[in-house]
């Protein structure tokens, strides 16, 4: 009995494990269970809420703040960055223009990206861009007509057009003479560049000419020069490099001897501002305005200096020049203080300031915070510690249009800074000019996060520059207002338009409108076109520029006739550069095969091949027109030949007599 009891209660325990972890299922209870609608709602909940607890613990961790989604919303139809979507109902200009520059792809790091002064003649709207990397200076956006221009122009206006990738090569080369390019800066004018190199030369070249006109060196170091300025004058430059040395330069003393590159050589210094104790990566000069020197607290410092160096160090200098240009006081006297960063200075920024007590406020980069210094009493005002996961590289002051809340006296700061880093993102803050406080509402990934090396944007704020060190820059372009490019062509006669234009609708020479009556307005002389008054002065260039400008084909093709009836055809398309030669090969690719123009423009062809023949291979862009012309006569004769196929077998067949083949009645 005691063993089968036993053996009753080994079996019921054994029972007992196999109902718990191996009971039976059978193959429907094994099936996944099918998702549900409200299964899947609540899988997407919890997942909302586990990204929600995820997000927040990453802005714990990094001090991370919402980005403001008006800031966000102002730089994406502004300049095309962000992920927000371009909001079109609302809009005040066309979607913003994109392109992706490879100048030195795989190579060598965009050191550096820098816009010109403001263009001021007719032809040309914005500034040219310089960009440094390698062993040159890459200048796009020289003239009107260049690639760069047009392919910003072309780019369509579509929300998910992808960015024009199409290789765009460069207007113009300023050569280093095969040595590195680090930093390069335009003189007020546009018509000088200077370009600091690796082996501790500051090059002065010609932008128009692409010559070396001057070049400054010191016969000690030959260590690279990583900023060069430009003082006001436009007579004296600002350099500094990894011998942390600030120098002064004077264009005047450039007259010794003649240098490698062509330019006069110069080995003195009109300073040499010795203090850092490491390389100098910044340095800018502030220059008080005339209308400001009265005040009496800056009244003998109206031209400082300001140098970052990697000691972790910021310096003062005055930088003053007495009118003989020499240094009386002494190299000693001329730092007015140091202010210490705690981190190896990266970047150097200048804003204005409303305080009365602080002519200007100075902003420092280094590391990952970027701090405000009032640079005479030396005082750090403001400290920030920025959201960017990696080095800071570059400082941009952008002007934002100011806006008014429904309170009249509430207005939103004008000016952001913007900083780049390492990390691939830019970060937008708010500025305020009273207090020097900075604060941050906006961060934008550009790209796929390469990391950025600097930024740039013109005088006018349309264009932005963001240059990477995969020798990639990426151009931002304001896209063109649309109230601007409404038509105001007249309404053409006989229509409805026409009738209810209002009794102050302006003479339309194009309906033959003409005014009864006699008086000044009846006899005044109707005024020349300007390719009309070339031809009347015998400027034959000139004359068929001005006709190739007016983009109407009938139009120039009657100013080539006209040359060709005054012999001067060949004058005209003679001692043509590359610049001058692109539009004219651009007119004949587009219209030689045209049958109202071909038996004039097959002529000019001919012309222009046997008189640039011998200058074959030297221009890219010429080279490739001239193959375009090539293939469209190719395509033209292919065509004609097929024609005159068809015409004989339709004459074969219109001339075959009716029943010769027997089909026939």
């Amino acid at each position: 009995m005691t063993s089968l009891a036993s053996k009753n209660s080994m079996i019921i325990t054994t029972t007992g494990l196999s109902n718990n972890n191996n009971v039976f299922k059978t193959s429907l209870q094994l099936q996944t269970a099918k998702p549900t609608t409200s299964s899947i709602r609540a899988g997407l909940a919890q997942a909302q809420v586990a990204l929600a607890k995820k997000k927040s613990d990453e802005d714990d961790t990094f001090g991370y703040t919402e980005s403001d989604p008006n800031e966000a919303r102002y730089w994406m139809n502004h300049y095309g960055l962000g992920t927000h979507h371009y909001s079109r109902p609302q809009r005040q200009y066309a979607h913003p223009r994109k392109l992706l520059l490879k100048p030195t792809a795989q190579t060598s790091i965009v050191q550096q990206v820098v816009f010109g002064p403001a263009a001021t003649t007719a032809t040309t709207k914005y500034a040219p861009l310089a960009v440094v990397g390698g062993p040159r200076v890459h200048l796009y956006g020289t003239n009107a007509v260049s690639a760069f221009t047009r392919h910003l122009a072309r780019h369509r206006a579509g929300h998910d057009s992808p960015i024009t990738t199409t290789t765009v090569a460069a207007d113009r080369h300023v050569q280093t003479g095969g040595h590195l390019a680090l930093a390069a800066n335009f003189r007020n004018d546009g018509r000088l560049l200077a370009v600091g190199t690796d082996v501790g030369e500051v090059r002065i070249c010609d932008v128009t000419m692409r010559a070396t006109l001057s070049t400054f060196c010191t016969p000690n170091t030959k260590l690279p020069m990583r900023v060069v300025v430009w003082f006001r004058n436009g007579q004296h430059i600002l350099s500094g490099g990894d011998d942390g040395v600030l120098r002064v330069w004077s264009l005047s003393a450039s007259s010794g001897s003649i240098g490698a590159g062509g330019g006069n050589k110069a080995s003195t210094a009109l300073l040499e501002l010795m203090g850092h104790g490491d390389s100098i990566r910044t340095a800018i000069l502030w220059q008080q305005p005339a209308s400001a020197l009265k005040n009496a607290t800056t009244a003998a410092w109206n031209q400082l200096a300001f140098s970052g160096s990697y000691d972790h160090s910021i310096r003062v200098w005055n930088v003053q020049m007495t009118d003989d240009e020499q240094d009386e006081d002494g190299q000693e006297d001329r730092c007015l203080s140091v202010l210490s960063h705690g981190a190896p200075v990266e970047s150097l920024l200048t804003m204005a300031s409303t305080d009365p007590n602080v002519p200007v406020w100075l902003l420092s980069a280094g590391g990952t915070t970027v701090k405000v210094w009032n640079p005479l009493t030396g005082e750090c005002v403001c400290t920030v510690a920025t959201q960017h996961r990696k080095t800071i590289t570059s400082l941009l002051p952008v002007l934002r249009a100011p806006k008014n809340t429904t309170n009249n006296t509430d207005i939103v700061p004008a000016w952001r800074v913007v900083t780049g880093s390492l990390d691939g993102c830019i970060r937008i803050h708010t500025w305020d000019s009273s207090t020097g406080k900075l604060e941050h509402i906006h961060g934008i990934q550009v790209g796929t996060a390469t990391p950025i090396t600097a930024l740039a944007v013109d005088e006018k704020g349309e264009r932005l520059a963001i240059g990477t060190t995969e020798g990639t820059v990426h151009i931002r372009q304001k896209g063109p207002s649309i109230t601007q490019h409404k038509s105001k062509r007249p309404p053409p006669a006989g229509t409805y338009a026409f009738f209810t234009r209002g009794a102050n609708a302006t003479l339309d020479i194009g309906n033959n409108d003409y005014i009864l009556g006699a008086g000044p307005s009846a006899t005044k002389k109707r005024k020349l076109q300007k390719y009309d008054q070339c031809l009347k002065q015998f400027n034959y260039g000139e004359a068929l520029d001005e006709a190739l400008e007016t983009r109407n084909p009938q139009v120039v093709v009657a100013v080539l006739e006209e040359l060709g009836k005054r012999r001067g055809l060949k004058i005209a398309l003679s001692s043509r550069d590359e610049e001058s030669l692109e539009p004219l090969l651009s007119f004949l690719v587009r219209y030689v095969t045209r049958p109202r123009f071909s038996s004039v423009l097959i002529g000019v062809s001919h012309m222009l091949i046997d008189i640039y023949s011998d200058v074959a291979g030297q221009s890219e862009l010429v080279d490739e027109l001239f193959g375009k012309l090539r293939m469209q006569v190719r395509n033209e004769c292919r065509m004609q030949r097929g024609l005159l196929r068809l015409l004989g077998q339709i004459d074969a067949v219109v001339a075959m007599k009716p029943g010769s083949d027997g089909g026939g009645p």
